[in-house]
């Protein structure tokens, strides 16, 4: 892959010059005809024959008529009408039990057409016209945007869920503001002042050396070894009930058999355990005993909020499995430190004889958890058994015995910030205890101004600020409190919360360079624009190609860039079902928290590494390497990667890696956390990857639970849901593509068996087979092999970019995708296909579209 070209020659700058645009139309000119849905006049023969005797012009039962119903749906009431149409037929309740039937090919065939008619007709007729709804920031925008005027994080989770309408939450019509929110934001806004006009505290720095975690272990074993001493001695006297005192120990008697069994048990290990030389020089984390599975780090309860680090000097045991070599990082709740919530992993790659240090950071809020929690990485549960006892009945010495010692853990906090100047900053006097009312008025004009993403306030706005402020030094408070009012009434204001964008106008007109400036930096980085995009926008020349084209580079290279990468492939990718389930280690090895949030982040880190090095789009259907990080070569057995973090690592030509169909997220998603669904697979896969949505399920879809009580295969329990026509017509399209991804399993690990087994169902034998991914798809090609069907999809790769453009352009302009969409989409289309689908280029399209200049 060759770095993307410079500026000054790209293939888009030129294709932007000699490749007219498309335009948008203003309201006085006709807008273009949306893509009508419409059914084939074929099935006008199948309502004669099955619906039409009671749905005529005479009998129309249900109040409905079908015999001059019209074929095309291009009104929401004739939707709507088709739409009960197909709810009756795939309920079974028409055409009535004493009624003739319709065989099932030529049932499957007419619910099949209306279906995607239906889903054509929802489109078309959602369309906006181009409309763009004024909306306020959403959660991450809101939170951003305060981090970078104040300094300062906030928990935003007080206020209401994003989303609505759309897919995305960036979309205007779903963002709306309650009385009952603007106290809430008024409250945070308050919150967040407070806290970051409070002057920082020193960073205080802590360290405990490890070994004095097993004084007491031994102090625990010697207590219990001269106990079970003592028992010895009473049972060799007669076991007498009086003579417990006697011998010092506890009673009843009927417990002193069972309390002295489980020393005796933990005995052996824990005296392996304190006879290793490694423990006089720190502390080994073990699978077998409480006390040696975690170190648990209780940080005081008055510390500020803010940044913090934890550093860890950890090592591995020799000869211990690669896969073992990792410290996973958590934070224990304050009210039950059992209930963690996980941060990091770490791979330690040194040995014990020549340990590394790695770095944690992690953040202390108000009211917050200061428990911390250092482990192996592994899974807390194992089917419902914890995995401290679980480990107990392991044999294999590489699976029970210690694999990482820690010397030492130290933190230090709150760390100094390591950013520019504040708005907040830059708009106090140098010194609150002597400013006056002037100086307020400054205060308020400054930081306003930047709040307003380089609007200026009206005088007026600023007066009455000025109000409030004058109210609370005359209620005695001093200038540093009494500015905080005015402030975050600032941080409340419509002019705060809503993008600064034209409202309802005659016609549309292009974006200010300061709302324009908004516009980009929101896109690219879900923040407010930074003094450098303010600076150009100030000057009047961002809206030039060159200069906003080089803007795009630097803010994609930018690390506030990742939350472009984050939210829009989660929202795009449907990437929510990953958190659905708790995953079962015993039927998915080893996919615990760790990995399964590595994972994740492989989705989010490879787009990145495309789009800022000149990737193609077709790299995420197929590749030849993948972009991941030591946790997760060794989840999926490729050698040679040690570290935490994601690099570029090249594939064997036979490996299943690479793109989305070899990702561990991705596969994870089409599972139940037990069991693979080649029904959520291959729906998935013809909704992002073959942009060809089935249309949404019945209501009354049998559910493939009922027949979990039978031993059946994968193919056998899929063949009995589509026995149903309703369930056949999009089982027929989805259903093959899934099988053909089955050699992953629900936690997308390569396999060539597969299993069932279902706990607690009487008389259940666990059934086992060979994997057939073989398959044809639905009205095309077959395939053999999970790789034929790869190279079927990463053939096509235009379907798959046009849901990409589609999907970009809806999360760019805050609006759900429509008919008048298309020309800007066929645009895109043309240019990524003259580039070789450069998502860069693809990307740079949409900000260079006029469409992205208008409101």
């Amino acid at each position: 892959m060759k770095p993307a070209p410079r500026w000054c020659s790209s293939p888009l700058l030129l294709s932007l010059v000699f490749l007219p645009q498309p335009t948008e139309a203003a309201p006085a000119t006709p807008a273009p005809q949306a893509q009508v849905a419409q059914l084939a006049e074929r099935h006008r023969a199948f309502l004669r024959s099955y619906c039409v005797d009671c749905h005529n012009a005479e009998k129309q039962k249900g109040h409905v008529r079908l015999d001059d119903i019209a074929f095309t749906l291009d009104t929401v009431p004739r939707a709507d009408l088709w739409q009960k149409v197909l709810n009756q037929i795939n309920s079974g309740e028409m055409p009535p039990e004493d009624s003739k039937k319709p065989d099932k090919a030529h049932k499957t065939d007419f619910l099949e057409n209306l279906s995607q008619a239906l889903v054509v007709a929802r489109r078309s007729l959602s369309d906006v016209q181009g409309d763009i709804t004024m909306r306020r920031l959403n959660r991450r925008e809101y939170k951003n945007t305060l981090r970078d005027l104040l300094g300062v994080e906030v928990d935003v989770g007080v206020l209401p869920a994003d989303g609505g309408a759309g897919a995305f939450d960036t979309v205007g019509a779903s963002l709306f503001v309650s009385s009952s929110q603007i106290e809430q934001y008024l409250a945070l806004a308050r919150t967040a002042l407070d806290r970051a006009m409070v002057p920082g505290t020193a960073p205080q720095k802590k360290r405990m050396e490890a070994e004095t975690l097993v004084a007491p272990i031994e102090r625990g074993y010697l207590h219990g070894k001269a106990q079970h001493e003592k028992i010895e001695k009473w049972k060799a006297a007669g076991s007498k009930e009086d003579q417990l005192a006697q011998f010092g120990i506890p009673g009843p008697a009927r417990a002193v058999p069972l309390r002295d069994s489980s020393w005796v048990s933990g005995a052996p290990w824990t005296e392996s355990y304190l006879a290793r030389p490694e423990v006089k020089t720190g502390f080994l984390l073990d699978n077998m005993t409480y006390p040696t599975q975690q170190i648990i780090m209780s940080l005081p309860a008055d510390l500020t909020p803010g940044n913090y680090l934890f550093r860890v000097r950890a090592g591995r045991v020799p000869d211990m499995p690669e896969k073992r070599a990792f410290l996973s990082f958590y934070q224990a709740s304050p009210i039950d430190k059992a209930d963690t919530t996980f941060l990091a992993s770490r791979h330690i790659t040194e040995p014990v004889a020549n340990p590394m240090t790695v770095e944690l950071p992690f953040q202390i809020v108000e009211n917050g958890p200061r428990n911390f929690v250092f482990m192996e990485k592994r899974s807390l549960f194992s089917g419902g058994v914890s995995l401290g006892g679980y480990t107990k009945g392991l044999k294999d010495p590489k699976e029970r015995d210690p694999a990482l010692w820690i010397d030492w853990i130290e933190w230090e906090g709150p760390l100094p910030p390591q950013r520019p100047k504040t708005a907040l900053e830059a708009s106090l006097p140098p010194d609150l205890s002597t400013a006056k009312r002037a100086q307020a008025k400054e205060t308020l004009e400054r930081f306003t101004t930047r709040a307003f993403r380089g609007h200026p306030p009206e005088p007026e706005f600023i007066e009455r600020l000025l109000h409030l402020f004058d109210l609370r030094v005359k209620a005695g408070e001093p200038f540093e409190k009494a500015i905080r009012t005015p402030l975050s009434v600032v941080l409340s204001s419509p002019a705060f919360l809503y993008l600064y964008e034209p409202g309802v106008e005659r016609r549309r007109r292009p974006l200010t360079e300061l709302e324009l400036a908004s516009r980009l930096s929101y896109f690219l980085w879900s923040a407010p624009p930074d003094d450098t995009l303010l600076a150009l926008a100030q000057r009047g020349e961002l809206s030039k190609p060159d200069v906003i084209f080089r803007e795009v580079d630097r803010l994609l290279m930018h690390e506030k860039a990742r939350d472009f990468f984050s939210s829009f492939l989660h929202q795009w990718l449907g990437m929510e079902r990953l958190d659905f389930f708790q995953f079962n280690t015993k039927n998915v090895a080893d996919f615990e928290i760790s990995v399964k949030m590595a994972a994740r982040q492989e989705v989010y880190e490879t787009f990145a590494f495309l789009l800022r090095n000149g990737g193609s789009l077709s790299h995420l259907l197929k590749s030849d390497f993948v972009v991941i990080n030591g946790l997760l070569a060794n989840y999926y057995g490729i050698p040679g990667v040690a570290g935490d973090a994601f690099r570029k690592v090249p594939l064997p030509p036979d490996s299943p890696r690479g793109g989305f169909l070899g990702m561990a997220a991705i596969l994870a998603m089409g599972s139940n956390g037990e069991f693979t669904s080649p029904v959520e697979r291959g729906a998935w896969v013809l909704r992002k990857l073959l942009h060809d949505p089935p249309p949404p399920a019945p209501a009354n879809v049998p559910q493939l639970t009922r027949l979990e009580a039978q031993a059946l295969t994968t193919r056998e329990r899929l063949a009995a849901h589509q026995e149903e026509p309703q369930c056949a017509q999009c089982h027929r399209k989805i259903d093959p593509i899934g099988f053909g991804l089955e050699n992953f399993d629900a936690g997308g690990r390569w396999r060539t068996e597969d299993s069932y087994f279902k706990r607690g169902i009487p008389g259940l034998r666990e059934k086992k087979w060979t994997i057939d991914p073989s398959a044809a798809l639905h009205k095309g090609p077959a395939f053999k092999s999970y790789f034929e069907l790869r190279d079927l999809i990463a053939s096509n790769p235009e379907r798959f970019a046009r849901g990409f453009t589609e999907a970009l352009i809806e999360y760019a302009l805050g609006r759900p995708y429509g008919f008048s969409d298309e020309a800007l989409a066929d645009w895109m289309m043309t240019l990524g296909k003259q580039n070789h689908f450069s998502i860069r280029v693809m990307l740079q399209a949409m900000v260079a579209s006029q469409h992205f200049k208008l409101k």
